[in-house]
């Protein structure tokens, strides 16, 4: 009998693990094919110059100045590829880079028209794309609900990971 019930239990295990491996594959998918479909709407539109990382970034900015570092702070994106990203976008005219007056540290961004524009391109994508899940994909408010209260708990646990160094 405890042989049995040792078996179930190595098999839930292998089950865990391969389902999380699984998982992790699906989320780096995800990721990147959401650059890819922002980079296709804007080469539609006619933007060849920007890559989908770069026209998140101007959509995450957002309408009003917005710290460099809050955009870190958030999770948006590496301290690097964020540097990288944030000079290609100023030396294309899409965004404009000042250091605060109070704190020569601090870096705020703020969009140009042009970078204006591509954020409201991105915008209008993901208001089509939000209107078109259901009927062409079958993803219900509470599929995106459920996914939402999941990859929140992921990230708490990765960062608990990093924190406390479990």
């Amino acid at each position: 009998m405890m042989i049995e019930a040792k078996r179930q239990s190595d098999v839930a295990e292998a089950t865990v693990g391969e389902t999380f491996l699984k998982s992790l594959t699906l989320l780096e998918q995800v990721h990147r094919r959401l650059h890819d479909v922002v980079k296709d709407d804007l080469e539609r539109a006619g933007e060849r110059s920007l890559t989908g990382v770069q026209a998140l970034l101007l959509y995450e900015i957002g309408d009003g100045e917005t710290p460099a570092s809050a955009l870190r702070a958030r999770g948006a994106f590496a301290g690097t590829s964020m540097s990288y990203n944030v000079k290609k976008l100023q030396e294309g005219g899409y965004l404009v880079q000042t250091r605060s007056n109070d704190d020569r540290r601090t870096v705020r961004l703020k969009l140009t028209p042009a970078g204006q524009e591509v954020r409201q391109q991105v915008a209008g994508l993901f208001e089509r794309q939000a209107q078109a899940l259901e009927p062409t994909a079958s993803v219900r408010p509470t599929d995106l609900d459920a996914f939402n209260k999941t990859a929140t708990r992921l990230e708490r646990f990765w960062s608990d990971q990093i924190r406390y160094r479990l």
